[in-house]
């Protein structure tokens, strides 16, 4: 399968992609319900991401991870496999710039496929840890009514963008992916060994339609292997199955306020959150 989008420099420095490129990448989403595109950002920015979150989490071994997942909602922290965690991450330091979630390249191919009107809906990191088993084959979400044959004829309404914080290998567990499986009725059950998966490197954004099946693979490595997940979505949609318990976005107000103003309305689900959470503190809920 040939999902991988090369981003030349120019169209990097440019933020917009050119448009051979552009209609590659979308015949691809549509085709494979996932496209790899390599070097949307600078290797720089990772790494200083992957620096702060270091020094968030870096002192976190598998075993504190699944301690602090096991107290009281809202928490944070979730347990989503062996040695797996996912995190929503405080958009804050070097997470909250913009040219992160608002990547003037990844926002104008994004609103080529979701509408001008699409949001910023969660904002999350999974982590797995050294000795990390194999993730459940699932799908982000399941199907919205239930029934195979309007799902399946649905324009996508959401992607979730992966943004690798260190070069990940077939040692370190890349996620898998089934080509295709955003039009599968919702019954198969593919076969582990029948995934595809390739090496995902520092400044590649990985975009998969939220019907395609996917999963963890092992961490036979030696280190951590942080992945950050931002998902993007039609205004009508929001991710209510997956953030029980928890916020999926972690933005405070005066965060947003800095916001500049073509930014702000991609964030408008972190300001209501950050809102409702002010409002439950102030009401001692």
């Amino acid at each position: 399968m040939d999902w991988v989008v090369a981003v030349s420099p120019d169209e990097r420095g440019a933020g917009v992609l050119h448009p051979e490129t552009q209609a590659s990448a979308l015949g691809k989403l549509r085709q494979y319900g996932c496209v790899l595109l390599r070097g949307v950002y600078e290797p720089a920015l990772i790494d200083a991401l992957h620096a702060e979150f270091s020094a968030r989490y870096g002192g976190l071994d598998a075993h504190r991870m699944k301690a602090l997942a096991q107290r009281p909602p809202p928490n944070p922290i979730l347990e989503v496999g062996d040695a797996r965690f996912e995190i929503t991450v405080a958009i804050t330091g070097v997470f909250a710039r913009p040219d992160l979630y608002a990547s003037p390249l990844l926002r104008r191919f994004l609103i080529g496929v979701l509408g001008p009107d699409m949001r910023l809906s969660g904002f999350t990191s999974v982590v797995s840890h050294p000795g990390a088993t194999m993730q459940h084959v699932h799908r982000d979400h399941a199907f919205l009514f239930g029934d195979n044959d309007p799902a399946l004829n649905l324009p996508i309404y959401a992607i979730n963008t992966s943004v690798p914080l260190i070069d990940v290998d077939a040692l370190t567990g890349p996620t898998a992916i089934w080509p295709g499986s955003h039009t599968w009725p919702q019954q198969i059950a593919p076969p582990p060994q029948t995934a595809f998966s390739v090496p995902f490197l520092r400044g590649d954004a990985i975009l998969m339609d939220y019907r395609t099946l996917h999963t963890g693979l092992p961490n036979r490595g030696a280190r951590a292997r942080p992945i950050l997940y931002m998902v993007y979505a039609r205004p009508w949609f929001f991710d209510e199955v997956n953030h029980v318990g928890r916020t999926s976005l972690d933005m405070p107000l005066e965060q947003f306020a800095q916001l500049p103003p073509d930014v702000q309305p991609l964030l408008s689900r972190a300001y209501s959150q950050a809102m409702r959470a002010r409002w439950h503190l102030a009401a001692g809920r």
